[in-house]
């Protein structure tokens, strides 16, 4: 348990020094903040750090190496030294709030470290392709990084948040098999704190008081970090405690009761549960960053700093479509919206063709600077990616008001009650024009797979599943930041004593039946946070329990084989135990999961296709044939363990001493050198 604390303290003390590092440069974008985006700054520094790095590696000029990484954390202090020399920055007030946050952090950040040393292993759900693209990453000296499941080819998925995590595996120095665990934590604490920045400076606006401010923020980071939706306390209350299961809460919509409409609807406290490192958990801190920079450019006076806020905007969203592609409309939606509200609040006036030009000229060169930036920024990233969807169709089947009344219900009440009271106030405030935006475009969000579907390779019963996945993903976490702020508001400027009561009560109940979650979720996952459960933070020890034999081949590989060999081995289905060489060396294979590279490749002859020779070659009494198809693929060694052995019956020693010699043995596991 020391060690593990001594490698979480030590991520923790890498985390801070580059948050300090570019806090004056945060400082720049939110200069109006309360804690001057202290808390974002360790974002701000990821992206500014990392992007020219993989643009550079992009071009063959700068390698992808811990060496190039410091040559840019260098150059950065000295960038950050020269803006420290133009102004002073922090007084005695902003050290107590910095030291206050930073605290908040490294706590959030232990406590999901602790959590993670429960059950550490990379394994199950789609950890081995999250593993993956970050293993492939870490092996890559230039860009774009080999396909870890289709020999040949490079990665054909939106993968920069995992090469955020390589960036910091490498600038560590750690094992990417213990930075994965440690990134799920960072993520957790980045996303909390993050909610708690923003929530807190908003309710800053309209409070003087430091109570209030710091609750609002608490409750913010406490619902985005643990809370679920109204599933759990209605299911708890018909079921029992004994029948509830904790991932029902993100799939009830066509489960419940079975119909052809089958979705997803994830909210974050279960995505850091299950500790996918996957795209949209990944993007939750860049999204986050986006809302907080969107507040600032619309609370900026100064017309000259709108360009320069609209693009670092452009900058941030051209990394937010490399991480999760869904985000890019999602936030220049948001944006869109805000900035509509803005100048329709400064207008002042009746709608007339005269002020609708004038607010559209406004806003349009702002929104073409943000795409303009966004689309440079993803260049190297757009020169080798296909594009997955596969266009836009029309639902046929909608949810039923009940279930999004046990989805939405708990924000539709808050929603509702600001609307009320927004109304009714007498002095409103740009920050409740914000919050309207921030509202109106959570449930935009939640309206638009009732009517359209984004094409992909799921069909039938999941026809719509990852559309309402993505988009009520990014409502939750808008809805959250509005429902801080919108408990604080009301509850300082509701005058009438009954309805403030009302209100207050009511929304406590509704808070603590959201918080039951974790109770359920936690252990359900977990099995117990009882310190004796404690296993660390290495993710990969599963194997060697697992699959012994073959564990002591994959170190063999780590040790020995350079990272650019193509390494055979049994090709199977998607969330299995099949890839795991590949996954755990980061050394490509002839076809990975084939429903995966279905989806990446839009075609499922390419990846069926390869699956096919993979089997001859394991089990063809051809020789030639195996032989000709082990050119084809280019591959240098070939894996004889344990699922190969299960999967390909016919295939035995004999035959594969034919196609090359015997490298390494371990019980039954043999690898197989292959003779060119």
């Amino acid at each position: 348990m020391v060690n593990s604390l001594l490698l979480a303290l030590y991520w923790w003390l890498l985390l801070f020094s580059l948050g300090l590092i570019f806090f004056p440069i945060a400082q720049v974008f939110f200069k109006k903040f309360f804690d001057k985006g202290y808390l974002f700054a360790k974002i701000v520094a990821l992206t500014l750090l990392s992007w020219p790095i993989f643009l550079l590696s992009h071009l063959k000029l700068v390698p992808f190496t811990q060496a190039g990484i410091w040559a840019a954390l260098i150059l950065a202090i000295i960038i950050n030294i020269f803006v420290i020399k133009k102004k002073v920055l922090i007084n005695k007030k902003l050290a107590g709030r910095i030291i206050l946050e930073e605290v908040f952090f490294l706590i959030a950040l232990l406590f999901w470290s602790y959590i993670r040393s429960l059950k550490p292993d990379i394994s199950g759900l789609e950890k081995f392709m999250d593993f993956g693209f970050v293993k492939s990453l870490v092996n890559s000296r230039y860009l774009p990084p080999a396909d870890m499941w289709f020999a040949g080819e490079t990665i054909n998925y939106y993968y920069y948040g995992h090469f955020i995590t390589a960036f910091l595996t490498k600038l560590s120095g750690l094992s990417p098999t213990i930075t994965y665990n440690l990134m799920i934590a960072t993520l957790f604490a980045l996303t909390t704190t993050q909610v708690f920045s923003l929530t807190a400076n908003l309710m800053a606006k309209i409070s003087k008081k430091t109570k209030s401010i710091i609750a609002t923020g608490l409750l913010g980071a406490l619902i985005i970090g643990f809370a679920s939706n109204f599933h759990t306390p209605y299911h708890l209350l018909k079921d029992g405690p004994e029948k509830y299961w904790y991932p029902d809460a993100t799939r009830f919509i066509g489960y419940n009761p079975p119909t052809n409409d089958k979705t997803i609807h994830e909210f974050p406290a279960y995505s850091f549960i299950v500790a996918d490192l996957h795209g949209h958990v990944l993007s939750l801190p860049l999204v986050l960053l986006f809302i907080a920079l969107t507040w600032s450019l619309i609370e900026e006076a100064n017309h000259r700093k709108h360009w320069f806020k609209a693009m670092f905007l452009g900058f941030i969203l051209g990394i937010i479509y490399m991480t999760n592609s869904w985000d890019f409309p999602i936030y220049l939606l948001f944006l869109g919206v805000n900035l509509l509200i803005r100048q329709l609040i400064d207008l002042r006036k009746p709608l007339t063709i005269s002020s609708v030009t004038k607010t559209l000229t406004k806003i349009i060169p702002i929104i073409m600077i943000v795409i303009g930036l966004s689309v440079l920024v993803s260049l190297p990233f757009n020169l080798n990616f296909k594009q997955i969807a596969q266009g836009v169709g029309l639902v046929t089947t909608r949810t039923p008001i009940s279930q999004l009344f046990i989805l939405w219900g708990a924000f539709g009440f808050w929603a509702t009650s600001f609307t009320i009271s927004f109304k009714l106030l007498s002095s409103k405030k740009p920050v409740d024009y914000f919050i309207l935006g921030l509202i109106t475009t959570a449930f935009i969000l939640i309206a638009l797979p009732e009517i359209l579907y984004v094409k992909d390779i799921y069909s039938t019963d999941f026809y719509r599943a990852n559309t309402m996945f993505k988009f009520t993903f990014q409502a939750y976490l808008m809805l959250t930041i509005a429902a801080g702020y919108i408990i604080g508001r009301i509850g300082q400027t509701l005058k009438l004593f009954i309805a403030k009561i009302f209100f207050l009560l009511t929304s406590s109940l509704i808070i603590t039946s959201l918080l039951v979650y974790p109770l359920f979720s936690v252990p359900g996952f977990y099995n117990s946070i009882n310190p004796k459960n404690f296993q660390g933070l290495e993710g990969s020890s599963f194997l060697a329990g697992k699959y012994p034999e073959d564990y002591q081949a994959i170190i063999w590989i780590e040790k020995n084989l350079p990272e650019s060999v193509v390494i055979l081995e049994a090709a199977g289905d998607s969330y299995t135990d099949y890839g795991r060489v590949s996954a755990f060396t980061g050394r490509p294979t002839v076809q990975g999961w084939i429903v995966h590279q279905w989806l990446w490749r839009g075609n499922y002859e390419l990846p069926a296709k390869r699956a096919s020779c993979v089997e001859q070659i394991y089990q063809s009494a051809n020789i030639t044939t195996a032989q000709k198809l082990l050119k084809e693929y280019s591959v240098d060694y070939i894996f004889f363990g344990t699922l190969e052995q299960k999967k390909y019956p016919q295939a035995n020693l004999e035959k594969l001493n034919f196609l090359g010699k015997p490298v390494f043995r371990a019980g039954k596991t043999v690898i197989f050198e292959v003779e060119k």
